[in-house]
C-alpha cells in the first residue's frame, strides 16, 4: 500500500457485524486501532460519538455499522434513519475536521431495480423501501467528508454471523431441505474478503474520493447461487427456481439490482466474478 500512513491510527464503526468484524481482524497489527459496536457507542448520539472519534484521532475512519432489517426500516423508520443517515452525517463532520479519510458503505437498494443492465455510480437512485431511502441519505451525507469513500455493496456474505442469504442456501443443502431461489432477481454479490481487499486498496493507492460500487465482476440470479452450492454440495436436484413476483416480506425490493464495478476496477483491486467467490466462500467452510 503507498499510503500506509493512514493505516497508523482508524476508527472502526460497527465492528462486530460481517463487515467491520473482518476489518478488524485484517487491521489489528497495522496500527492503533479503534474498534466500536453499537452496543458499545451508540452512534446516534452525536456528542458521545465526537468525543470517542475525537479522543481516538484517526486518520482513516471505517463506517461499517448499519441498519440492515429491510423490512423492519418499514416499521421502525427513524431508528433506521438515525443509523444509516444521521451517523454517517456526524462521522462525516468528524473526517472533514479531523483530516481524516472516511470509507462509508451503501447498497444496491438505492435503486429501483427495473433498469436491464448493470448499474452505474452515475445512474439516478430511486429507493422503493425505507430501507433504500435512509442508505440514500447516508451515502449523501457520508460524501460531504472532503476526503471519502462510498462504497454500494450488493446481496454481502461471507462474513462471520452466518445470517446471510447464502449462508441459508447452505444450511438448507446439508440438512436436504428445499432451496427456493429467485430466478429472475439479479444481483452482484459482494464477498466480504473481497470487500475488505478492495477497501484497503482504494485506501492505499490513494484513488481519487468518491461513488464505487462493490460487487461481484460480474451479475447472476439468486438461483444461479443457489444452483452453484447445491452443485457442490451434490444435491442439485433440491433446487427450487421461483418468480421474484412470490417475494415475501414487507418491504418492496429492487428486482434487477446488478451493478458494475468497472469503475472500482480502474482504479484499484476489484472484487472477483461471483462463482470464484463464492468457490473461495465454500473452500472456507469446509476448512472450518
Amino acid at each position: 500500500m503507498r499510503d500506509a500512513a493512514l493505516l497508523r491510527r482508524i476508527f472502526v464503526a460497527g465492528s462486530k457485524g460481517q463487515l467491520g468484524a473482518a476489518f478488524v481482524s485484517r487491521l489489528s497489527r497495522e496500527g492503533e486501532l479503534t474498534a466500536v459496536d453499537l452496543d458499545e457507542l451508540d452512534l446516534t448520539e452525536p456528542a458521545r460519538v465526537r468525543d470517542a472519534v475525537r479522543s481516538s484521532g484517526p486518520s482513516l475512519i471505517l463506517n461499517c455499522a448499519a441498519f440492515n432489517d429491510v423490512d423492519g426500516a418499514e416499521a421502525r423508520p427513524l431508528e433506521a434513519y438515525r443509523v444509516n443517515a444521521e451517523a454517517a452525517w456526524t462521522l462525516a463532520g468528524l473526517a472533514r475536521d479531523l483530516g481524516a479519510v472516511l470509507v462509508h458503505y451503501s447498497s444496491e437498494f438505492v435503486f429501483d431495480g427495473r433498469l436491464d443492465r448493470p448499474y452505474a455510480e452515475d445512474d439516478e437512485p430511486a429507493p422503493q423501501s425505507v430501507y433504500g431511502a435512509t442508505k440514500l441519505a447516508g451515502e449523501r451525507f457520508a460524501a460531504a467528508a472532503p476526503k471519502h469513500y462510498v462504497l454500494r455493496l450488493s446481496s454481502l456474505y461471507g462474513g462471520h454471523t452466518g445470517r446471510t442469504t447464502v449462508d441459508w442456501f447452505v444450511r438448507q443443502a446439508s440438512a436436504g431441505g428445499p432451496v427456493r431461489a429467485f430466478a429472475d432477481r439479479t444481483v452482484s454479490p459482494s464477498y466480504v474478503p473481497d470487500v475488505v481487499r478492495a477497501t484497503l486498496d482504494l485506501v492505499g493507492r490513494g484513488a481519487p474520493f468518491g461513488l464505487y460500487h462493490c460487487g461481484s465482476s460480474d451479475w447472476c440470479a439468486w438461483a444461479d447461487i443457489a444452483g452453484h452450492i447445491l452443485a457442490a454440495c451434490g444435491r442439485p436436484e433440491l433446487l427450487e427456481a421461483v418468480p421474484f413476483a412470490h417475494a415475501p416480506g414487507r418491504a418492496a425490493r429492487p428486482q434487477h439490482c446488478a451493478m458494475s464495478s468497472a469503475k472500482l476496477g480502474s482504479v484499484a483491486r476489484a472484487p472477483r466474478d461471483w462463482r470464484a467467490a463464492l468457490d473461495d466462500y465454500l473452500a472456507g467452510r469446509a476448512r472450518a
